[in-house]
């Protein structure tokens, strides 16, 4: 099954397998944070915004009676996410395209998506260190900045469809302005804390298209108890066990 050295063989949260390689960006909690974010009440068409290994897309396969699309601008990448797909026998709902979320109005008309996530890079090109190789683009904004994913989204996106995507608390109020420039209204907030008595590191926000002001702050999601052992908030986020939706 591995077709390189580089390769090795993990599991998602709920015992799926993945491929995943050394010198790439490899799925984080992140990624299971994210999937489990989204709120689907019926099947639903998902584009999951640069998927790397397909780890999100995935888990939301395993979360909702939904079908994805993925796009992912590394052809490597792309062809293993695709391996991934197939692996866990998957190809009936998820597709994967390698294409540049910089050219989503080549590749797909206005309006057919009920959902958008996206883990787009953290950091802009001149912050903070710059990963080393294939790492790089994960992780700095070196192949589309995080605006680009959020006009994709907005082009993606029916009215009333949902935008989902994981950053850093220092990027918040710059993603609350360009998601309203785009008619994306921030409608859920969720931090994410390592302590209860930490800053927070990351933070979830679902945009609706379309929708009136008006948002709601959740309760933090804290990941560590005080003696080191996960919460029960977090563990919930990696219980997909009987999640599937009707």
């Amino acid at each position: 099954m591995l077709s390189s050295s580089l390769e090795r063989r993990d599991e998602l949260p709920n015992g799926w397998p993945i491929l995943q390689r050394t010198d790439h960006f490899c799925f984080t909690m992140d990624a299971v944070l994210l999937a489990a974010f989204p709120i689907l009440r019926r099947a639903s068409q998902v584009a999951e915004l640069g998927t790397g290994t397909g780890a999100v897309s995935l888990l939301l396969c395993a979360r909702h009676n939904c079908s994805v699309t993925g796009l992912e601008l590394d052809p490597l990448l792309a062809e293993l996410c695709s391996r991934n797909v197939r692996l866990n026998n998957l190809s009936d709902r998820v597709n994967i395209i390698n294409a540049d979320v910089r050219d989503v109005r080549k590749a797909f008309p206005p309006g057919g998506f009920d959902l958008v996530v996206a883990n787009p890079p953290y950091r802009p090109a001149g912050k903070g260190r710059l990963r080393k190789g294939e790492l790089a683009p994960a992780c700095h904004e070196l192949a589309g900045e995080t605006q680009d994913f959020i006009f994709a989204a907005a082009w993606l996106l029916k009215y009333r469809g949902k935008f989902c995507l994981v950053q850093l608390p220092e990027r918040l109020p710059e993603l609350l302005a360009v998601c309203r420039e785009y008619r994306l209204e921030p409608k859920r907030l969720q931090f994410v804390q390592p302590y209860q008595d930490k800053a927070p590191t990351a933070f979830l926000l679902e945009a609706i298209k379309g929708a009136r002001p008006g948002l709601n702050v959740l309760p933090s999601l804290v990941v560590y108890n005080k003696d080191g052992s996960h919460t029960k908030e977090l563990l919930a986020c990696y219980d997909i066990s009987g999640s599937v939706d009707g």
